[in-house]
């Protein structure tokens, strides 16, 4: 193997590696972020995707249409290349919208159940016109 060929298998594990945490971590913050979230996700799957598709066109795709079609190097990269530019730009594309994209409103932490267990009510409040009850004379004294 030549220097650049190892570069290069290097570069696609480290991408395949980094974009494949991206997903975990899109998918894991979904309830805290909502669609920005999702949008990420989409963004990581399409990039790697693209990672994939690179693979490919480089190992099998270049070679075969090469032989197979009789075409020309050049003009299998001519066909390939578009491909690739569109899966990073979608890719790329989907993170920046997620970037930017609105995130659900922060709601206050309330326990799901009141005191009292489940079904429990707040009491309702007294009439406007309804004074505390006075003890009966001589209060409590005992």
């Amino acid at each position: 193997m030549t220097a650049s060929t190892v570069t290069s298998v290097i570069s696609v594990v480290v991408m395949g590696i980094v974009l494949l945490i991206g997903v975990v971590l899109t998918a894991r913050a979904r309830r805290d972020h909502g669609s920005a979230a999702m949008i990420g996700l989409a963004g990581c799957i399409v990039l790697l995707l693209g990672v994939l598709f690179n693979i490919l066109r480089s190992w099998i795709l270049i070679p075969m249409m090469a032989d197979s079609l009789g075409m020309s190097i050049d003009a299998v990269f001519g066909i390939t290349t578009p491909i690739s530019m569109i899966f990073d730009a979608g890719g790329t594309g989907l993170l920046i919208w997620a970037v930017v994209a609105r995130r659900k409103p922060q709601q206050p932490v309330q326990p799901p159940y009141g005191p009292q267990g489940p079904g429990w009510q707040q009491p309702p409040a007294p009439p406007a016109n309804w004074q505390q009850p006075q003890p009966p004379y001589g209060g409590n004294q005992g």
